[in-house]
């Protein structure tokens, strides 16, 4: 049977996100992963294990979990790097997975336009669930009437819930002393880049993927913070993940200009005129591993790192911008818009439908259950991807 074009899935996912909002009202408390862990402090692995999951609900794990799904990549990343691939029975088996070593051989749990294969999750019959922010919490429901334990993450907005999430999961699987080691690993990682640009010069960062930007309340702004780089959409005041404002970059005049290897990169004015561009410091980046908030985050961040450091050695960079003047004359600034979770997750061409990559979720919460936005933005929103999937083709 003849597969629908990645542009006729966007659609699909159009009609499908549109019709759910009206019925779209019901509200979770935000968490973190590790805030969410009722007994943090336990060393042990000992059953049952329990944690407060983003629904509100205490989830108990009555003994060590043999079957495992997964509905996000991030998650599957983390089960991997704790070592029990094995266990994980279904997850995402998408191109955003591949680069997990056996991945593809796993049964896949989402439908075409990203939403939950419920049957299939039944069917697999597992001991555990992870599901992450943007699955709505009717589908969270649906499974534990069936009988089945689950789990539906916080909102990763920092590198410290990186390190809460996989002692989170190392815990409900029985996996204290590798989640230790994991964790361990990571921040020895993160602080070794923290230092190494500590004393050096801080280019100006602009972030970009598909016309969006990561602001404050993100754990991407963290990722280019803690390479060295001053994330200028923070420093403006965005937060969460927004649409790219062309006025801000005009204003801002990035040094460097990050994109991820599946984005389009951006051309014309004001990109054109910036330092970035004059100097020819755009900056390619794994989109795989840089949006989803998981351990190997520090691989792209040492390539920021070392691209930051660059900045510093070079004859050519040209001074800041002085407060309030442009690096080039500015068209009509595109409107700072948002997008719900669940739609950036099903529609981002090429992107990692995670519960990393939602623009439009800021610092205070959103389950992925709420509209977030109106009907013409979505509309905008998805519109614009399918027309961007059917340029790259």
């Amino acid at each position: 049977m003849r597969q629908p074009t990645r542009t006729a899935v966007l659609v699909l996912a159009l009609l499908v996100c549109l019709a759910a909002l009206p019925a779209s009202t019901s509200a979770a408390p935000t968490a973190t992963e590790g805030g969410a862990l009722a007994h943090a402090a336990q060393t042990d692995c000992s059953f049952p294990a329990s944690a407060t999951d983003a629904t509100g609900t205490e989830v108990t794990v009555s003994e060590e979990p043999g079957r495992i799904v997964v509905l996000q990549a991030s998650a599957a990343q983390v089960m991997w790097e704790l070592g029990i691939q094995d266990r994980v029975v279904g997850m995402p088996v998408r191109p955003y997975t591949e680069y997990l070593n056996g991945s593809r051989e796993k049964t896949g749990v989402l439908n075409e336009d990203g939403s939950v294969n419920r049957e299939r999750v039944v069917a697999l019959d597992p001991d555990l669930v992870v599901a992450p922010n943007v699955v709505p919490n009717e589908t969270v429901e649906s499974l534990r009437n069936a009988g089945i334990t689950v789990y539906k993450s916080g909102f990763p907005s920092s590198l410290a819930s990186i390190t809460e999430k996989v002692s989170l999961y190392g815990r409900l699987a029985g996996e204290c002393e590798r989640a230790r080691s994991v964790s361990e690993a990571f921040d020895a990682s993160v602080e070794s880049i923290r230092e190494n640009a500590s004393e050096r010069y801080n280019p100006r960062v602009f972030y970009y993927f598909f016309n969006f930007t990561a602001g404050q309340g993100t754990f991407t702004n963290e990722i280019v913070e803690a390479a060295g780089g001053r994330n200028v959409a923070a420093e403006a005041g965005v937060t969460g993940y927004r649409q790219v404002n062309l006025e801000l970059v005009a204003e801002r005049n990035p040094e460097v200009v990050v994109v991820t290897d599946d984005s389009a990169v951006p051309s014309g004015e004001p990109w054109n005129s910036t330092a970035a561009y004059r100097n020819d410091r755009i900056v390619r980046v794994d989109t795989n591993l840089i949006q989803q908030p998981a351990p190997r985050v520090v691989e792209p961040m040492r390539t920021l790192s070392t691209a930051f450091a660059a900045v510093e050695n070079s004859t050519s960079t040209p001074s800041p911008t002085p407060e309030g003047e442009t690096a080039a004359a500015t068209p009509e600034p595109t409107p700072t818009r948002t997008v719900s979770d669940t739609v950036m997750a099903t529609t981002t061409p090429g992107a990692t439908p995670d519960e990393t990559t939602p623009p439009g979720t800021t610092p205070g919460g959103t389950d992925g259950d709420g509209p977030g936005f109106g009907v013409v933005g979505a509309l905008v929103a998805l519109v614009g991807a399918a027309l961007l999937v059917a340029r790259r083709r």
